[in-house]
């Protein structure tokens, strides 16, 4: 690996983990001030945590812009109405660095313990959609709504392992910003970091 590609290597790996750091703290944010309540939908949370990231002094220090609801283009299909049938995925922080712009990813569902809907649904449109290329690589954040972290994740490995996915449940791991954090390992994909925000307080 090539002088320059190393030190790109190392802004990248920055860059993300400034986009974390932004992430939790947004969510630390949150839960300190409480606006939010028990039936919020998906992007109320998102755009609640938007608005405290975009409020970080850190976030101009870093010179990373964000934004949600973003449109993921598809240069092939361009015809009336293209648009409103493009994907979207929940946030994306992005950098202009080295004469390249670098982007970081956040699909976000809601979560309960006792909803099966919410779990499959995290499974069909969010893992999959990552590993389908249907969203560029990125993070998957959980709003948990009610019940047990660990309780909810075992439901979502529950339904993976009925799709004879087994291989690929989420397994909890160490992280030094965020302690609610788990990955799971796809086939041909790779590693897919999952962030669970715990709102059931």
């Amino acid at each position: 690996m090539g002088f320059n590609k190393i030190i790109i290597s190392v802004f990248k790996h920055s860059f993300e983990n400034h986009c974390l750091i932004l992430l939790i703290e947004a969510y630390n944010s949150s839960i300190s001030k409480k606006i939010y309540t028990a039936d919020w939908m998906e992007n109320d949370f998102t755009e609640m945590l938007d608005q405290y990231i975009t409020d970080n002094k850190k976030r101009i220090k870093w010179r990373i812009n964000n934004t949600t609801e973003k449109h993921l283009h598809d240069k092939s299909h361009i015809e009336k109405g293209f648009a409103d049938k493009e994907k979207r995925i929940d946030m994306r922080m992005s950098q202009i660095k080295f004469q390249n712009e670098y982007h970081f990813y956040i699909e976000a569902k809601r979560l309960k313990e006792h909803d099966y809907a919410l779990k499959k649904r995290y499974i069909d449109t969010g893992i999959d959609n990552y590993i389908n290329s249907i969203y560029p690589k990125g993070i998957l954040v959980g709003y948990l709504q009610e019940g047990d972290v660990d309780n909810t994740i075992q439901g979502i490995n529950d339904i993976l392992n009925q799709y004879n996915r087994a291989s690929e449940c989420l397994c909890r791991k160490e992280h030094v910003i965020h302690d609610e954090y788990f990955e799971s390992v796809h086939p041909n994909f790779g590693i897919i970091q999952h962030f669970v925000l715990n709102y059931t307080a």
